[in-house]
């Protein structure tokens, strides 16, 4: 885990303990929601509150509390308590009033019908610098650089994604492809069953999913699997579907608000899961790039020297 260099400010940091909230979100039933929607504007003032209080607040039973933090893999209240107060810290001047029926959530931007092209601007930017920084401060390298050396020694990569997880899925057969990596990555769902059904032990099939539900991706990804393929989920929604089929899970930072919001009367999904989920795959194709043989690299001057001549 990176502690010390991120792309933000570190008093702009989101706590670690609300990264794992995030990723979890998709996961909680509608009293959890609730806990992890107060925690994500009020986090600090929790350091004040018995069990007793948080729930009234919260609009739910100490029950629900106590399972919500039991979730967490911590052992009682207490203990969640003490690690959020160690991580969370109210932001200079931050607006503590929530959210109106009026007002778009944005988790980290906070944008509106009155702001300016330029204000929009920056919140959009801000809120994919924060996404990216959040997940690299969450990556396990460890797997990083396992599923690196299961794509070099594989006859086969495959990655599969629908809307717009299929971008990402795209991303990374271009890549690996200049590197003389056979890879396929399919959208289509009766592509991916042809796919899944026809695999070998030597392959990697990689699922892609941004809140890990995707019923093709997880069927297909569990259909290779089945076949003795070595799967990689790549998700940002810990304890989803996807996580419970895949052999290694690579999770990214993930925008709770983008799920729904507690308004339930607008809706708006920026972009931010999938380039955290593209600059993933990168780490990985820079790791398998690293360990490659002089021929590969050949190829990819070779490739790289016969496409500049499509360039006026």
């Amino acid at each position: 885990m990176i502690t010390g260099e991120t792309l933000i400010p570190p008093s702009q940091l989101t706590p670690l303990i609300l990264l794992q909230i995030k990723n979890q979100y998709s996961e909680f039933n509608p009293a959890m929601k609730q806990i992890a929607d107060y925690l994500f504007t009020l986090g600090d003032k929790v350091s004040y509150m018995g069990i007793s209080q948080l729930a009234e607040e919260c609009n739910v039973s100490v029950a629900s509390i106590t399972r919500f933090v039991r979730l967490l893999k911590f052992n009682s209240f207490k203990e969640f308590q003490f690690e959020l107060v160690k991580s969370v810290q109210p932001a200079e001047g931050a607006d503590r009033s929530g959210p109106t029926d009026s007002a778009i959530i944005f988790e980290y931007g906070g944008t509106s019908p009155q702001d300016s092209a330029e204000e929009v601007g920056k919140k959009v930017f801000q809120s994919n610098i924060q996404m990216l920084s959040d997940t690299m401060r969450t990556i396990d390298y460890k797997k990083i650089e396992t599923v690196a050396e299961l794509i070099i020694q594989a006859r086969n990569v495959v990655f599969l994604g629908i809307g717009r997880s299929y971008l990402t899925a795209e991303n990374g057969r271009i890549r690996f492809n200049r590197l003389g990596i056979n890879t396929f990555s399919y959208s289509d769902t009766q592509e991916q069953i042809v796919a899944a059904t026809t695999c070998t032990d030597r392959d990697v099939f990689f699922g892609i999913s941004n809140f890990g539900r995707s019923v093709a991706i997880v069927e297909n990804i569990e259909r290779a699997r089945l076949r003795g393929a070595t799967t990689v989920g790549i998700t940002s929604a810990a304890g989803s579907p996807l996580t419970e089929v895949v052999d290694t899970c690579l999770l990214t930072a993930f925008n709770s608000a983008n799920l729904e919001y507690r308004t339930q009367k607008q809706g708006f999904e920026p972009a931010c899961e999938n380039i955290a989920q593209m600059v993933l795959l990168d780490c990985i194709y820079m790791n398998v790039a690293l360990k490659l043989d002089k021929s590969h690299f050949d190829m990819f001057y070779d490739t790289s020297k016969a496409l500049s001549k499509e360039r006026l």
